[in-house]
C-alpha cells in the first residue's frame, strides 16, 4: 500500500478532494450563520452558490481521476476536468461580476452540458466490460454525447417544440438504462472470465505502481550486489573505500 501510495499521485485530485472538503464545510458553517442572522441578500446566495459550485467542480474532477489510466494520453479525463474548470471560471465570473448577457450565459450552460455529458463517459469508462459487450459502452458515450450536443442546440437555438422535448425525454430514458446497464455488464463480465485483462483504471494504476516499486527494489539490489562483489574481491581485510562505504550508508537509509 506505500508503494501505491508514493507512486500513484495525482496532485489534481487532491485538489479536487480538498476542494470538495472545504467547499462542504463552508457552506454548512456559512448557511448556519445566514440563517441565525436571517439575512439573505443577493451576496449570501452569491456565496452560497459559489459553494456550490466549487463542490460540484470538485466532484467532478474526482470522477474524471477515477477513469484515469496509468498509461495512454487520458484525453477523456484531462478534458472533463478542463471543461470543469472552465464552466466554474465562467459561473462564477457571471455570477460576482454580474454579468447581463444572454450570449455569456448561453456558452456558459453548453460548457456545462458538455463537461457533465464528459465526466458521464469517463464514469461509464471505469467499467471494463468483456468483448463481447463493449459495443454497448460505446453506443452509450454516442447516445450521451448526441444528448449534449441536442440540448446545446436546443438552448443557443431557443428551439421550443413538442416533438423535440419529447426527443429529449426519450433520449434521457435511453441514457438512464445505459447507466444502469453498463455496471451490471462490467459484473457479469468479471463472474464470466475468459482470460481477458477486466482491470479497472484504479487496479490498473495499482498494479502499474506496484511494477514500478518492484523495479526500484530490483535497481537496488543489483547496486547491493555489485558492493558485496567489491567486499569479496577486498577479501574482507582492507577496509571499504570512501566511495563504497557511502555509497553502503546512502543505501542502507
Amino acid at each position: 500500500m506505500n508503494a501505491i501510495a508514493k507512486t500513484d499521485k495525482s496532485r489534481p485530485a487532491k485538489f479536487c478532494l480538498w476542494g470538495l472538503i472545504g467547499s462542504v464545510i463552508l457552506g454548512a458553517v456559512l448557511g448556519i450563520v445566514f440563517i441565525l442572522r436571517d439575512t439573505w441578500g443577493w451576496f449570501e446566495v452569491q456565496v452560497m452558490l459559489t459553494t456550490v459550485i466549487v463542490a460540484v467542480t470538485s466532484l467532478c474532477g474526482l470522477a474524471c481521476d477515477l477513469s484515469r489510466t496509468p498509461r495512454g494520453r487520458n484525453v477523456l479525463p484531462k478534458a472533463g476536468l478542463g471543461l470543469a474548470i472552465v464552466t466554474a471560471a465562467m459561473m462564477l465570473v457571471g455570477i460576482w461580476g454580474d454579468v447581463d448577457s444572454e450570449v455569456y450565459w448561453k456558452t456558459a450552460a453548453c460548457v456545462s452540458i458538455i463537461g457533465v455529458s464528459v465526466v458521464h463517459v469517463c464514469l461509464l469508462s471505469i467499467a471494463k466490460l468483456a468483448k463481447r459487450f463493449q459495443w454497448i459502452h460505446f453506443i452509450g458515450s454516442q447516445v450521451v454525447f448526441g444528448f449534449a450536443l441536442l440540448l446545446c442546440a436546443v438552448i443557443t437555438g431557443e428551439i421550443d417544440s413538442k416533438e423535440v422535448w419529447r426527443l429529449i425525454a426519450a433520449t434521457s430514458i435511453v441514457i438512464g438504462s445505459f447507466s444502469l446497464t453498463v455496471p451490471i455488464l462490467h459484473r457479469i463480465s468479471k463472474l464470466d472470465h475468459r482470460g481477458e485483462d477486466l482491470s479497472s483504471p484504479i487496479e490498473a494504476r495499482n498494479l502499474a505502481a506496484i511494477d514500478e516499486e518492484i523495479a526500484s527494489l530490483q535497481t537496488r539490489i543489483g547496486q547491493l550486489q555489485k558492493v558485496r562483489s567489491g567486499l569479496v574481491s577486498n577479501g574482507h581485510q582492507d577496509p571499504l573505500p570512501t566511495d563504497v562505504a557511502a555509497k553502503v550508508a546512502v543505501l542502507a537509509n
